[in-house]
């Protein structure tokens, strides 16, 4: 399951949208306090979040998701200065950045090669 953070609806939706047609499944959250409420009842496979949002940012919530869950890798995402937001994604373990605007399929490869190398060191698949 991949979670969907992003304060703006119809990025949150297409982005959704474009995880759903090649298979995922997919839940939204418009902000890192719906997100949060979503990573407590299950942990996902992937977390996609916006940087930029009222409240909490995306940085904010990828330190707490970090503390939780270390391994759980996060696509940050935002159309703003790259600058910084690459450099903490750089330092993070688990971390992309991805400037906005950018090509869907580039984006599902990604996607596909995030989950692929998660799944890959996940100790439950080294064990079974």
């Amino acid at each position: 399951m991949i979670l969907v953070v992003d304060d703006d609806d119809p990025v949150r939706v297409m982005l959704a949208r474009l995880l759903r047609t090649q298979g995922y499944a997919v839940v939204q959250a418009a902000n890192a306090e719906q997100a949060r409420g979503s990573l407590d009842p299950r942990r996902p496979d992937l977390v996609i979040s916006d940087i930029v949002m009222p409240g909490e940012s995306g940085i904010e919530l990828r330190r707490a998701i970090a503390q939780r869950w270390p391994e759980l890798p996060v696509i940050l995402i935002s159309g703003y200065s790259a600058e910084g937001p690459a450099e903490f994604a750089a330092r993070t373990p688990n971390t992309t950045f991805v400037q906005k605007p950018f090509a869907a399929d580039q984006f599902l490869a990604l996607v596909e090669q995030t989950l692929a190398t998660s799944f890959a060191r996940s100790p439950l698949e080294l064990q079974g």
